[in-house]
C-alpha cells in the first residue's frame, strides 16, 4: 500500500461501495474508470448488474464491453437508435425540469434506471467533481472550486438522479458521494487531484485496488458524447426557429427570462443582450416545434405582464 492518505482513500471508497451492497444490484456502466471501480469493487460483496447505454456503434458500448471482458462481469447492452433516444428525452422531459445540455448527459442513466433489474442503482456520479476529472479544469487560465463542484451536485440530485430513481421504483447509491470518501480526498489538493489529466488519485487508488491499468488511465468522455445521446438528439432535431423579443429596458428583459425558465428547459435555449432577448427553439417535427412555440410564447405574454404590474 502506498501512502497513509492514498490507503484512506481506497478504504473509505471500498467501504461505500459495501454499505451499498443490499442483495442484487445494478450499476450504470459506461466501461470509465468511475463506474468501473465502483463495479469492480461491489462484485466482492453482491451480485452485480452491469447496464450500458448508447446508440449502435457508441464510444461507451465499445469501451464497456471491453472493461466487463477486463474485470470478468457479464454486461447487459442497451442500443437505442437515434430516434428512440429523441422519444426518450421527451419522455424525461415530462418528468423532469432539466436544460437541454442536461437532457442529453442523464439519458444514458434514465435509460439504465428504466432496465435495471434490481432495486438499487449504483453510479459514478461525483467522482468528476471530487476529483477535477472535468477538461475544463485543466486549461491554462482555469478557475475552480472543487468544493463547490460537488456541493452544487449533490444539490442538483434530488431533481435529475434521485428523482430517476424513484420514478422507476429504484434507490439510488453514489458511493464517491459518501462524506467518508469526500474527507479522504481532500486530504489532496484540488492541484493534485486535477493533475495532468484529470482524477489522478482516483486512478492512483483505482490501481492500487486491482482495477486493469488499462482502464485506470482510460480518458474521461462525458456521457452524452460517449453513449451518442448528444449526436442522435441533434441529428434529429432538424427544425428551429429563432425569436427576438425588444422590451423597454434591459431589467424588464432579464426578468422575463428568469421567469419563463422553469418552462423554458430541454428544447429552448435563451439569453439576453440588453433589453433583447432571444431564444432558439429546436424540435424534431413541425408539430412539436409549433407547440413549443405557442407554449414558450405564452409564457413570455404573461411574464412581461406580471413584470409590468410589478414595475
Amino acid at each position: 500500500m502506498g501512502s497513509p492518505r492514498l490507503a484512506k482513500l481506497c478504504d473509505s471508497i471500498e467501504l461505500s461501495v459495501k454499505d451499498s451492497c443490499k442483495d442484487r444490484i445494478s450499476v450504470s456502466f459506461s466501461g470509465g474508470i468511475d463506474s468501473t471501480l465502483i463495479a469492480f469493487l461491489a462484485q466482492k460483496y453482491c451480485d452485480v448488474e452491469l447496464i450500458a447505454v448508447g446508440i449502435p456503434d457508441a464510444h461507451d458500448l465499445e469501451a464497456a464491453r471491453s472493461a466487463s471482458e477486463l474485470i470478468g462481469m457479464e454486461l447487459k447492452v442497451i442500443e437505442v437508435e437515434p430516434k428512440d433516444m429523441i422519444a426518450e428525452g421527451m419522455e424525461m422531459q415530462k418528468c423532469l425540469n432539466l436544460s437541454s445540455m442536461e437532457v442529453e448527459f442523464m439519458l444514458p442513466f434514465w435509460i439504465a434506471a428504466k432496465n435495471s433489474e434490481n432495486s438499487i442503482l449504483m453510479c459514478g456520479q461525483g467522482a468528476d467533481e471530487l476529483f477535477g476529472g472535468y477538461a475544463r479544469f485543466r486549461t491554462e487560465d482555469a478557475e475552480y472550486d472543487l468544493e463547490k463542484e460537488v456541493s452544487d451536485l449533490v444539490n442538483r440530485l434530488p431533481d435529475r438522479e434521485n428523482t430517476i430513481a424513484k420514478k422507476f421504483g429504484l434507490e439510488l447509491a453514489c458511493p464517491y458521494l459518501a462524506d467518508s470518501v469526500i474527507e479522504s480526498a481532500e486530504e489532496y489538493s484540488p492541484k493534485e487531484r486535477i493533475g495532468k489529466v484529470g482524477k489522478e488519485p482516483l486512478r492512483e487508488a483505482a490501481l492500487e485496488m486491482g482495477l486493469p491499468k488499462e482502464i485506470a488511465q482510460r480518458k474521461k468522455k462525458a456521457a452524452q458524447y460517449g453513449s451518442g445521446s448528444q449526436k442522435a438528439i441533434k441529428s434529429l432535431m432538424k427544425h428551429r426557429i429563432e425569436l427576438e423579443f425588444e422590451f423597454e429596458t434591459p431589467d424588464i428583459a432579464n426578468s422575463i427570462i428568469v421567469a419563463t425558465e422553469p418552462e423554458n428547459k430541454g428544447w429552448v435555449e435563451t439569453n439576453v443582450q440588453g433589453n433583447i432577448l432571444y431564444a432558439v427553439i429546436k424540435a424534431p417535427n413541425l408539430g412539436s416545434l409549433r407547440e413549443t412555440t405557442e407554449d414558450f410564447m405564452a409564457c413570455v405574454s404573461v411574464a412581461e405582464k406580471v413584470s409590468e404590474l410589478d414595475g
